[in-house]
């Protein structure tokens, strides 16, 4: 059995929720956007995997599984594709960026929801295509 994507989500939600307790909130809130992202990721990788026999490695897959589920033809693919852009964006901008005007901890509260809804949306996949 695989790894569990969704303990990303609960521990990027801990970190947030968390952050006025470990010694520098804004790399704590950093990390949540980071880990929020990567729930979302392997999920939707996952998905992909299992449902329609695809598997994406490497540095591109990012933007090549956004692809997929845009060329995909069903209307809650492509928003899952939009939303994993959103949030991929915003874990670049956690990752790599020293500055940038949004808070980081205002950057982790979008993070967390956006990955929470891409994840149900996909469990919404799953279950349309054992019905």
């Amino acid at each position: 059995m695989g790894f569990d994507w969704e303990k990303y989500l609960e521990l990027a939600q801990y970190l947030h929720k968390n952050s006025e307790t470990f010694p520098d909130k804004e790399a704590c809130c950093r990390a949540a956007v980071s880990r929020a992202y990567y729930a979302a990721y392997g999920v939707v990788c996952v998905y992909i995997r299992n449902i329609d026999g695809e598997a994406f490695r490497g540095g591109d897959s990012h933007k090549r599984i956004q692809m997929h589920l845009t060329k995909s033809g069903d209307e809650k693919k492509r928003t899952i594709a939009n939303q994993l852009k959103m949030i991929h964006t915003n874990r670049k901008k956690a990752d790599y960026n020293d500055t940038f005007r949004e808070k980081p901890c205002n950057l982790a509260s979008v993070a967390t929801a956006q990955a929470k809804r891409i994840i149900s949306e996909v469990e919404e996949l799953f279950e349309n295509k054992s019905n």
